[in-house]
């Protein structure tokens, strides 16, 4: 964004608004957050130092208790060598006194509360003392000068005696190196005297721990010292049980600078931190903002990166105008280019990769020879399993510098007995579960060691080292092999997804024959060298008839059973030099890149529609299709793979509208006439969509008193350019397109809303027929379209005649079948139109609901040509009459024709005899004279 579309911006005052708010709403909780990050950090961080604190005063306080323990066990020695050689002894043994500054006997006798008076010490003990001694145990005392004095009683040597130690404090209380940095400690009596600190502490930091109240076991506070906040914390040692001595106290004092140095740190990123986020954030609502504010400034912009070719950015414009739709219209459009260029560029990755060397051949000689340099063996070798094939295995292998390459059978694959690395005695597997038994055994080696491939817990493959003789490996050399199999899994696994990649964009995934992107690389190279070299190719384009009946009556599963076949068969006939693909649903193209004339591709022609005419047996019932093929010779009809594609689907349509099962050739012909097609069907969806198409209606007669007796809806379409077009040619492109149930569902609604029309001026033209397609048959909501209107426009439904062909019931016979008795049952009249045109069996007569039977246009106009046609219109009708049904004959154009017909009994008549299909509202003019003239004739006949 350039700085003068930011000033633009903030000069605005919706911008200044819009901008403080986003700084409001960012600043707010980004302060809340950040105080409550600070507070829960600070927290967490004093709640880590007290503990750590604790911990250092509890760890020299065991340390103390170490020492005395190690001072009482030296006094007790030194009492043991005096009472075996003499005090003069002791001198011998330096060690044992290095813990005290002197020791004396002690001769008092023992009284109770005796007062001990030796070497100026006055020690009270107490008859629990006496008793504590002369069990052998250790009295620690303390002096007025508090010095620490460990007294033990004197055994054979002197008895009813003690003998009183001077502790060295250097000793019990450690140094200072020793101990944590930046930590202070102190040791205090039970009443609070100082026995010893590392620094100048005051006494009344143990005095205000102990008045707190807390269990002594374990105090943390603050105090105040030298203008610092300190951390201490308190650990009572308990001495009573062992040295008949009150507790000591331990405390340990750290600056509370030095322990919350951390967050002093954290600080100092903490602060820049929320300042850059606030300046991020203020700088992203500008850009917001201005972007919101100068649409047609980002659309100038995105213009210049799509033509720069940076397609990743997308306008964001919310104007609710014209602006919007436009740059909706940008994103759509740089959207589907950036699909189509990434998945160009991954499939030229795709193909890099494949070109550049990383092939299973290339890194798995390089792993075996690294096998052998890793670990001496004599011979090494690796198998993978065959993606393409799971029961085969790859193998390459080497006792030298030559590399063999093999494809070996692998019962059920490379099973989970090979998951450990193990070691084999060749001569006592089998050949079947060692397939690789017999190269190692050419090599000359006695004993393989297997070390599996394995990557995300799945078996890739297997490295195997071959020895004469058994040897067992050492920890290095196998985890290096073992290194070396995971760094090779990889390996494995990238080949593997190239491959699997390489046939997802090349090749179909059902039929695995290749897709339209292979073809269309084959086919051009293909008219290269049909150029070049100055041959002929063909390319004949398969579509299979009636396979979608087979896909929508019998499930997907099925049609894909017919699709897996049909490609079989065709593989089976064609050269192995020539191409078969697949293109979608149940298209297929085969190319032929040379032949030497046309009659070859007769014969490949003929020789397909042969085979796939042959049934196909899928679950265990037979189906049966056929195909339309459109032949196209290269480069003689066609340069290029879209040109030739074009023309033999043009082609393919000719051979299906000549009745299908057959080939058919291109020619310039055809393709102006695809061309046209192309046109027509999407002109047709246009007109659907603009209300471009009319509904006409032609009346129908009773043949006996000549009164409009119902009507023929027939759809009406005037080209813009073309004029007038003729069902027969636009109904087809409807129904092939799809179109036609959206169509169908149109003229039942517009059918409906006229004849409430001419039902609200007091006429009754009787039911108005409406033509319905097989595919509308299909439908579950077929129901539902032709009952919804007739309920809403309260129209009686006996206004409503439905007309069917054989050939579409015959479709779909039992869904279609219950539809119309469904159809019956809710009061809608039923015809059998075209009857004996198309698909016509009595059995299907029988069982079709229906009320009425219309006699096809090409029985009436044939009408007085000879014997044999009246016998069929005369058939049909006595027919009907049989059936309890009503005939209607359509067509009806002479004078000769409609006495015929009241002659031989029909009851209804429709043609341009009568009346041409007329418009809405001349039809309408037409009931209201029809209405007229029979009131009128009723009454001259009452008269």
């Amino acid at each position: 964004m350039s700085d003068s579309g930011i000033k633009w911006t903030l000069t605005r005052g919706v911008g200044r608004q819009i901008f403080s708010f986003f700084l409001l709403a960012a600043l707010v909780p980004m302060i809340f957050t950040a105080w409550l990050a600070w507070h829960e950090f600070s927290r967490g961080l004093e709640v880590e130092s007290s503990r750590n604190l604790k911990a250092n005063a509890k760890e020299y306080g065991i340390e103390i208790l170490s020492r005395l323990e190690l001072a009482s066990a030296k006094a007790g020695e030194i009492i043991r060598i005096a009472e075996k050689d003499g005090l003069s002894a002791v001198d011998e043994h330096e060690f044992l006194t290095d813990d005290f500054n002197g020791f004396w006997v002690i001769r008092d006798t023992f009284a109770p509360a005796t007062l001990l008076r030796s070497e100026g010490l006055e020690i009270d003990l107490s008859l629990a003392d006496e008793n504590h001694l002369n069990a052998g145990g250790t009295k620690l005392a303390l002096t007025q000068q508090n010095e620490l004095i460990m007294l033990q009683a004197v055994g054979s040597w002197a008895p009813g005696c003690l003998v009183a130690f001077r502790l060295n404090s250097g000793k019990i209380w450690g140094a200072r190196d020793n101990l944590p940095h930046n930590t202070e400690f102190c040791v205090f009596g039970e009443n609070g005297q100082r026995l010893y600190c590392t620094d100048t502490i005051e006494a009344g930091i143990h005095t205000s721990l102990v008045d707190t109240g807390e269990n002594r076991s374990s105090i943390f506070g603050e105090w105040e010292h030298n203008g610092e906040t300190q951390f201490v914390a308190l650990w009572q040692l308990f001495l009573g049980g062992a040295y008949a001595t009150p507790s000591i106290d331990i405390i340990a004092v750290q600056s509370r600078s030095f322990a919350m140095r951390t967050g002093t740190d954290f600080r100092r990123v903490f602060i820049p931190a929320i300042i850059l986020i606030f300046v991020l954030v203020a700088f992203l609502s500008v850009k917001l903002i201005a972007r919101s504010l100068v649409p047609l400034q980002h659309l100038t912009l995105a213009a210049r990166q799509y033509a720069g070719g940076d397609l990743a950015s997308r306008v964001r414009v919310h104007t609710g105008d014209e602006f919007e739709w436009l740059a909706e219209a940008f994103n759509n459009m740089a959207q589907r280019l950036g699909r189509q260029i990434s998945a160009l560029e991954a499939m030229s990755g795709i193909d890099r990769m494949i070109l550049s060397g990383t092939k299973f051949e290339d890194v798995s000689e390089d792993v075996v020879g690294h096998l052998v340099e890793l670990t001496s063996c004599q011979s090494a070798s690796v198998i993978a399993r065959d993606i393409d094939a799971p029961s085969k295995g790859k193998m390459i292998s080497s006792c030298g510098k030559e590399f063999i390459h093999e494809r070996i059978d692998l019962p059920g694959g490379i099973d989970n007995s090979w998951c450990q690395p193990r070691q084999v005695d060749i001569a006592e597997v089998d050949d079947q579960q060692a397939p690789y038994k017999a190269r190692f055994e050419a090599f000359g080696n006695s004993f393989v060691v297997l070390v599996p491939v394995v990557l995300n817990e799945q078996l890739k493959g297997v490295l195997l080292l071959g020895f004469e003789s058994r040897l067992e490996l050492s920890q290095g050399s196998m985890q290096r092999v073992i290194d070396l199999a995971g760094r090779f899994a990889v390996a494995l696994s990238s080949v593997e997804r190239e491959e699997t990649l390489y046939r997802q964009a090349h090749f179909d995934t059902l039929t695995g024959l290749p897709n339209r992107q292979l073809l269309k690389d084959r086919l051009e190279q293909h008219i290269v060298n049909a150029r070049v070299e100055d041959h002929s190719g063909a390319l004949l384009f398969l579509d299979l008839d009636r396979f979608k009946d087979i896909n929508d009556v019998f499930g997907h599963s099925v049609g894909d059973g017919v699709l897996i076949q049909a490609a079989q068969r065709i593989v089976s006939e064609v050269r192995d030099r020539d191409t078969v693909a697949r293109l979608g649903g149940d298209e297929f193209v085969v190319v032929l890149p040379s032949v030497r004339n046309e009659s070859i591709v007769r014969s490949m022609a003929e020789r397909l529609l042969a085979r796939l005419a042959e049934a196909f047996t899928v679950r265990d019932a037979d189906h049966y299709v056929s195909a339309s093929i459109g032949v196209v010779m290269f480069p003689e009809d066609g340069d290029s793979v879209e040109t030739l594609l074009k023309n033999a689907d043009a082609a393919m349509y000719r051979a299906k509208d000549a009745g299908r099962g057959r080939f058919e050739f291109f020619s310039k012909r055809l393709n102006a006439e695809s061309r046209r097609k192309i046109g027509l069907e999407r002109d047709l969806r246009e007109a659907y969509y603009d209300g471009a198409l009319q509904l006409h209606y032609q009346p129908q007669f009773d043949i006996s008193s000549g009164e409009i007796s119902g009507a023929e809806a027939l759809l009406r379409w005037t080209h813009p350019t073309d004029g007038v077009i003729s069902p027969d040619e636009f109904i087809p492109l409807a129904e092939d397109s799809g179109l036609i149930v959206d169509l169908g569902e149109w003229v039942i609604e517009q059918a409906c809303k006229d004849l409430r029309a001419i039902l609200d001026r007091g006429l009754h033209p009787g039911p108005v027929s409406i033509n319905v397609s097989a595919l509308q048959l299909r439908e579950s909501g077929f129901r539902r379209a032709i009952m919804a209107p007739v309920r809403r426009y309260e129209i009686h439904p006996g206004y409503m005649q439905l007309e069917v062909t054989e050939t579409a019931v015959a479709q779909n016979k039992d869904t279609a079948i219950a539809l119309l008795e469904s159809l019956r049952s809710d009061g809608v009249r039923v015809a059998i139109d075209d009857f004996g045109t198309g698909y016509s069996s009595l059995s299907y007569l029988q069982q079709m609901p229906f009320d009425v039977i219309k006699i096809d246009k090409s029985f009436v106009d044939k009408i007085g040509s000879g014997v044999t046609s009246n016998n069929i219109c005369r058939t049909i009708i006595r027919m009907a009459e049989e059936l309890g049904k009503v005939s209607i004959a359509e067509g009806v154009e002479t004078c000769e024709q409609l006495e015929f017909l009241q002659r031989n009994g029909c009851d209804f008549v429709q043609g341009f005899y009568y009346s041409r299909p007329l418009p809405p509202d001349q039809f309408l003019e037409f009931v209201d004279k029809q209405d007229f003239h029979t009131k009128r004739r009723k009454a001259l006949e009452i008269l």
